[in-house]
């Protein structure tokens, strides 16, 4: 999350581009050290340190694929990050100077979510998009509360209620489904990060995702996460503790995408028949799509220190065929 790739495009040349976060936590030499080259640049922006906050790492920056908004065509998709929620007089963002050399692309214009709810506060903790056969040729994956209940309901009803969360990891208090569908204080607070009504976290961002890319619902996958809530302290220490969310099993939506292939973090979910039932349902809503799912264990590595496989990775991809000077402005 210290960088993020992107590329240079001209009629006469095009190389590859990092753009290196404000942050600058443990990895901040790398890109100028390691990367910057007659044939790679490099980009960062310099903030004051006390507007700094982990909203400035770049799981806190995606772009969608390629779009058609009300008839205007973003052949290079748009920039998606993660801001406070917008009335809000409190809270953290990404910092000014990265937000203005975003907007300043022109090209993708940028799309502003709502992502301070999280304890991390990133975006790719409860979205992320995967190719699809049909449609617009892509799907917005959604971490959903609700998908999660409603599998785990599911479960109890069939007979699987003493079915538990989390093992094979001994550091790890396992729970059984029953005990999660019992818990009301988990449940409120998964109502909270889910619920469409203010103060709002997933379900907002999600009309905003349909209104800003032009998705319909056969465009989004609700994918089956639940989160807690935890008190946290502001980065920057200007504003007061309060609770945040995090995942309560390893995030499955803050995945990597490689082509068909997707990385996904092993949810140590409730075996029913030998087999995670969080595993199974994630092959069945992604193997239709004609994807391959791959769990990876990351609950040591990354997961307790509140990130998952997209946090852990950087991937250069493929310029788009398109040419950004052929866009109307």
């Amino acid at each position: 999350d210290e960088l993020e790739f992107g590329y240079i495009d001209s009629p006469h040349h095009r190389f590859p581009v990092v753009l290196d976060s404000p942050r600058d936590r443990g990895l901040k030499d790398f890109p100028y050290d390691e990367l910057l080259g007659p044939d790679f640049g490099y980009v960062t922006r310099v903030a004051q340190r006390e507007d700094v906050s982990s909203l400035d790492s770049f799981g806190n920056l995606e772009v969608s694929p390629p779009v058609t908004v009300n008839g205007k065509n973003y052949h290079l998709g748009r920039i998606l990050i993660g801001v406070a929620f917008p009335t809000a007089t409190t809270g953290r963002n990404m910092t000014k100077v990265v937000q203005d050399f975003l907007w300043a692309q022109k090209v993708q214009e940028p799309v502003a979510l709502f992502s301070d709810w999280l304890v991390v506060g990133h975006i790719d903790e409860f979205m992320s998009f995967v190719p699809a056969p049909d449609r617009k040729g892509f799907r917005l994956l959604l971490a959903s509360p609700d998908a999660g209940y409603k599998l785990f309901r599911g479960l109890q009803r069939d007979g699987h209620g003493q079915a538990k969360l989390f093992e094979g990891l001994k550091d790890e208090e396992q729970q059984t489904v029953d005990e999660i569908l019992n818990d009301k204080g988990l449940a409120a607070q998964n109502n909270y990060v889910q619920s469409e009504y203010a103060p709002s976290c997933i379900d907002w961002n999600r009309d905003v995702l349909k209104r800003e890319l032009g998705l319909d619902d056969e465009d989004i996958i609700d994918l089956p996460i639940l989160f807690k809530l935890v008190m946290e302290e502001n980065d920057n220490k200007k504003a007061e503790t309060e609770l945040r969310a995090v995942a309560y099993y390893p995030d499955m939506v803050n995945m990597i995408v490689l082509g068909k292939n997707l990385g996904i973090p092993k949810p140590f979910g409730p075996k029913v028949n030998g087999r995670c039932a969080l595993e199974v349902e994630m092959c069945s809503l992604m193997e239709g799509l004609g994807l391959s799912c791959t769990f990876i264990d990351d609950f040591a590595s990354y997961h307790i220190k509140l990130g998952e496989v997209h946090c852990g990775s950087n991937v250069r991809r493929e310029p788009f065929d398109f040419k950004w000077w052929n866009l109307e402005m």
